[in-house]
C-alpha cells in the first residue's frame, strides 16, 4: 500500500507541475525546416535590405486577433500557384515568414509548422498592405505600399500548405529591390489542450507503475 500510495503521490505532483508550467493557448511556430531562421521575438523592420541572408525568417506576430478579411488563400491542402480566396473571420493567430536575398544566394527552401491548423495566408502586396496594421507585430516596420513584396518576385516563389506545416520556396534576386514575404494565419489552439494531453499521458503512466496485485 505504501508503495501504491507513493507513487501515486508523485504522479500527482508531477501532473500538477506539468499543469502549472504549460503555458496557455498561443501563437507558436513549433518547428522550421531547410534554410529556415526562426526568430523568437519579432524583428525591428522587415523591409528591404533590412533582414538579408542566406535564410528564409520566421517569426510569430499576434495572438487570438479578431479579423474579417478576404485571404489571398485559404486552400489546405493547396499550392500557391492555384489560391482558392476565402474569407477569415473571428479570433487567429499571425505569423509571418521574409526572404531577403543576398549576392549569390537568390533563394531559400525549407518550412515552417504551427501548433494551430493554418487557415489561410497572405500572399499578395496588396493583402499585406492590408493586414500589416491588424495583424503584424507592434514593433516590426513592414514594407507597406512597397509593390515588390509577397511572392511574385522576379523568380516566382511558391508556397504549398498542408495541415498545420507551410512549405515553402522563397526567391528574391540581389540587388533588386524585392522581398519574398508571407503572412499566415492559424487556429487558435483550444484552451488546455496541452495539459490534457500531459494529463492523459502522467495517469497512463501511473498506471504502468502500479505494482502486481495492488488494490485499485
Amino acid at each position: 500500500m505504501k508503495t501504491r500510495n507513493a507513487s501515486t503521490i508523485i504522479g500527482l505532483s508531477t501532473l500538477a507541475l506539468l499543469g502549472a508550467a504549460s503555458p496557455a493557448a498561443s501563437a507558436a511556430i513549433t518547428g522550421v525546416t531547410g534554410a529556415t531562421t526562426f526568430l523568437g521575438s519579432p524583428p525591428v523592420s522587415c523591409t528591404p535590405g533590412s533582414l538579408g541572408g542566406i535564410n528564409a525568417f520566421a517569426w510569430d506576430e499576434l495572438q487570438g486577433v479578431s479579423l474579417s478579411i478576404v485571404a489571398d488563400m485559404t486552400n489546405n491542402p493547396g499550392v500557391s500557384t492555384s489560391p482558392v480566396p476565402g474569407l477569415l473571420s473571428g479570433p487567429l493567430d499571425s505569423h509571418f515568414i521574409h526572404f531577403d536575398g543576398i549576392a549569390g544566394i537568390p533563394g531559400a527552401s525549407g518550412s515552417v509548422t504551427f501548433n494551430g491548423q493554418i487557415v489561410g495566408c497572405m500572399i499578395t502586396a496588396n493583402g499585406l498592405d492590408i493586414t500589416d496594421g491588424p495583424a503584424g507585430a507592434s514593433g516590426t516596420v513592414y514594407p507597406t505600399l512597397f509593390p515588390f513584396r509577397g511572392l511574385a518576385t522576379s523568380i516566382p516563389s511558391i508556397i504549398s500548405i498542408s495541415a498545420n506545416t507551410l512549405t515553402f520556396n522563397l526567391n528574391a534576386l540581389s540587388p533588386i529591390n524585392e522581398v519574398a514575404q508571407v503572412r499566415v494565419f492559424t487556429r487558435v489552439p483550444a484552451p488546455g489542450a496541452a495539459t490534457a494531453g500531459l494529463s492523459l499521458a502522467g495517469l497512463t503512466a501511473l498506471r504502468r507503475r502500479r505494482p502486481a496485485g495492488s488494490a485499485r
